[in-house]
């Protein structure tokens, strides 16, 4: 019995140490006063949201976050970012509380956690104008060469790691260099990305969403903006306009011409999928009921033969992959041919080619549609109305857009408010 008495302070010893490390870890408050760099993201908070620093003080080492914390440097680059740039310069408290929000991730994610591939980890950014997915919207975490973090996020933005693995009472901090922008509306993000080099772009397969003979915007346009945890296999423009002949007769059935659209999208399984989860072997059923085929070959993924030429572009209800290849329902046991450089088409081909032509951008819409009908799936019936400019041609080239509600795309609602003004002017 007396031995007990000895040996109970030994046996917890090495647990009051933890806890008294534990305590002794720095707060978050302590943490950005400490460091000069920091100046901005502290006098952003104290101002502006004592709430939530107060909430980030408070936060129990049990259940650790990681704060993307941004630099001095990158609140001074808002300015020239989308998302960012409108919320910072207007002031707009609830937009920057939004993109706080999409900084701050649950779990504890050090350099020695992350990987050579992109993990997806959700943040609490759970505001419906950029996160209608589960668990919060996604941001992804990289080691690249082993020392360099970067993460990931909305508009395919980059945000380099200038400081990581700083401890606080309730997580870790990494100092990144710009912030991360929280994903848009696949419209917007399409837009955006149709910045980048014509091999990526995807305008022509969101025009195919909006597409309709009748000037009404099809039930699918509508559902892709408002239905949470998509993932969409999108192919670039050059897949669509090498095959554009075959759409063009494809699109004159309008059963067909949605099945095969449904046929890119893969609806909940239990979130976004994201390029992590599509490992070699794993199959997915898509809208169309059909099953899709992933395969990894020589370092690069495939989608039945369609090979992914960029993953995750994230967007506010899910993720996007880039294809280089448009899938068909009608042949869902294409294999991939991993040495050529772009895959063969499973539809019939174009003797004559043109990216500048890719079909259905004249349907791009003007703006957000999010009215859709009730029903879903490929038996999905109705439409959402057009309210302003519709488009005019059928497939290719043209000044038509669709156009519906404005959600996430302003610029582009003032200016079919414009067309409309103009054309009610000419009456």
């Amino acid at each position: 019995m007396i031995k007990f008495y000895f040996l109970a302070p030994v046996f917890y010893l090495p647990l009051l140490i933890l806890l008294c490390l534990a305590d002794s870890s720095p707060s978050f408050s302590d943490v950005l006063s400490s460091r000069k760099n920091l100046t901005t993201f502290k006098n952003t908070l104290q101002s502006d949201y004592p709430d939530l620093l107060s909430r980030l003080n408070a936060q129990s080492s049990s259940s650790p976050i990681t704060i993307l914390a941004p630099s001095d440097n990158a609140f001074a680059k808002t300015t020239y970012y989308p998302v960012l740039g409108p919320a910072f310069n207007n002031h707009d408290l609830v937009a920057i509380q939004n993109i706080l929000n999409y900084h701050i991730l649950n779990g504890s994610h050090t350099s020695k956690d992350l990987i050579t591939q992109f993990q997806f980890f959700p943040t609490w950014l759970n505001n419906a104008t950029f996160s209608n997915v589960t668990h919060g919207q996604r941001v992804g975490g990289v080691m690249q060469g082993g020392t360099d973090m970067i993460w990931t996020s909305g508009e395919s933005a980059r945000s380099t790691v200038s400081e990581a693995d700083i401890p606080f009472a309730g997580g870790v901090i990494h100092v990144i260099e710009t912030m991360v922008t929280p994903p848009t509306s696949f419209p917007a993000t399409a837009e955006i990305f149709s910045t980048a080099s014509e091999p990526f772009e995807i305008t022509s397969f969101l025009g195919a969403t909006y597409f309709s003979k009748n000037n009404t915007i099809p039930a699918l346009a509508a559902f892709l903006n408002e239905t949470s945890d998509l993932t969409i296999f999108a192919p670039n423009n050059a897949a669509l306009e090498s095959v554009a002949s075959a759409l063009e007769s494809l699109s004159d059935d309008p059963t067909a011409f949605t099945k095969l659209l449904d046929y890119h999208i893969v609806v909940g399984q239990g979130g976004p999928i994201y390029s992590t989860n599509l490992t070699n072997g794993t199959t997915l059923r898509t809208l169309a009921g059909e099953t899709l085929s992933i395969s990894i070959v020589a370092n690069s993924r495939f989608v039945n033969s369609a090979r992914i030429l960029t993953p995750d572009l994230l967007i506010s209800n899910g993720v996007v992959h880039v294809l280089d290849n448009v899938l068909s329902p009608d042949d869902t046991a294409a294999v991939p041919q991993p040495t050529r450089a772009t895959q063969v088409p499973v539809l019939s081909t174009n003797t004559q080619f043109a990216i500048s032509e890719a079909p259905f951008t004249t349907f791009m819409p003007w703006a957000v549609v999010t009215n859709a009908p009730p029903t879903m799936g490929s038996a999905r019936t109705g439409t959402a109305t057009a309210t302003g400019a519709v488009a005019t041609s059928t497939t290719k080239g043209g000044a038509g857009r669709a156009a519906g509600c404005a959600d996430g795309m302003p610029w582009l609602g003032l200016v079919g408010l414009a067309v409309a003004g103009l054309a009610a002017l000419l009456r």
